[in-house]
């Protein structure tokens, strides 16, 4: 499914296991190859993708998290990443109804 967010399209995928431990590997990333990754979100390709075989239940939290790199990554644009429970506060509560929106639509399809 695609989405936009502050103006930047995205993408959200599910694949399996194996694709996401390739996508790790593709992206240099410092996680290990090993385990079990529910989702990963990928600000150079714009893209989000998740575990195709979690239950409903789980895919649903997990895209919720995955959005939430997403906004924090489009919205806030300064380097340093240390919050106040303040900036955590008004993080969630500017972003929820962004969020809840693609979540809704991205599970009515």
């Amino acid at each position: 499914m695609k989405f936009k967010i502050n103006n930047k399209n995205w993408n959200i995928k599910e694949i399996p296991q194996e694709e996401m431990r390739q996508e790790l590997k593709k992206h240099n990333d410092s996680q290990g190859e090993f385990g079990k990754y529910f989702g990963l979100t990928y600000f150079d390709i714009q893209t989000i993708f998740l575990d195709k075989d979690l239950c409903q239940d789980r895919k649903r939290s997990t895209l919720l998290h995955e959005l939430g790199h997403c906004y924090i990554g489009t919205y806030i644009t300064h380097i340093d990443k240390q919050y106040t429970e303040e900036d955590v506060v008004d993080i969630i509560s500017n972003s929820h109804d962004i969020i809840r929106n693609i979540v809704d639509k991205y599970f009515k399809e």
